[in-house]
């Protein structure tokens, strides 16, 4: 477990030291790629999206082929519907600085605020990781974890990762906690429009 932490942070310490010579030289894709290649190696599909969206932002049409061999190169990383997007905008003008498609991993790109409140605060990957971790920590009987997981929830409206751990848990027991419950309602107050 411990040699699997070090080596997460190792891929992270690369991929935001890559993140940097990409500030230092935008217009370069020679550091985008290899920026590309050191999110390749991290988990998910947020660092991947992330850095296209830079690659994205950074160039025009004149480095359409560029763009699409970086697109190439991660789109089995990515949701279809995100992969039809780049490939579709390709040959277009420069993505905005502000956009849907950047995330926490964008180094030029700037997530837009018109996002659901839980992709700015975290991933579609750590919801899915969050959620394995809570079912393990119910099976160890760790309250501890479980009421950590059930703060996340309600502080980054993570309503994808309290869905994904309350249906996996349901699977084996028939009825959960009373926390559950307030958080499974608190939730869904703050989808309700104001």
């Amino acid at each position: 477990m411990h040699d699997a932490q070090d080596l997460l942070w190792t891929k992270r310490r690369a991929l935001r030291q890559q993140l940097r010579n990409v500030i230092r030289s935008p217009g370069t894709p020679e550091v985008h790629w290899a920026c590309l290649l050191a999110a390749m190696e991290m988990a998910g599909s947020e660092p991947v999206q992330g850095v296209l969206a830079d690659i994205f932002f950074a160039f025009d049409a004149t480095e359409t082929a560029f763009k699409r061999q970086a697109l190439r190169v991660a789109a089995n990383r990515l949701p279809a519907h995100i992969a039809r997007w780049f490939e579709a905008n390709s040959d277009q003008t420069r993505l905005p600085r502000i956009t849907a498609l950047a995330t926490r991993w964008s180094a030029l790109a700037r997530p837009s605020v018109d996002m659901l409140t839980r992709s700015r605060r975290c991933s579609a990957d750590d919801s899915r990781a969050l959620a394995e971790q809570v079912v393990l920590a119910w099976t160890n009987d760790d309250v501890s974890a479980q009421q950590e997981f059930l703060h996340h929830c309600l502080i980054c409206h993570d309503k994808l990762a309290f869905m994904l751990a309350r249906r996996a848990l349901l699977r084996s027991v028939n009825e959960l906690p009373p926390n559950w419950s307030a958080v499974s309602l608190a939730l869904e107050k703050a989808m309700e429009p104001s």
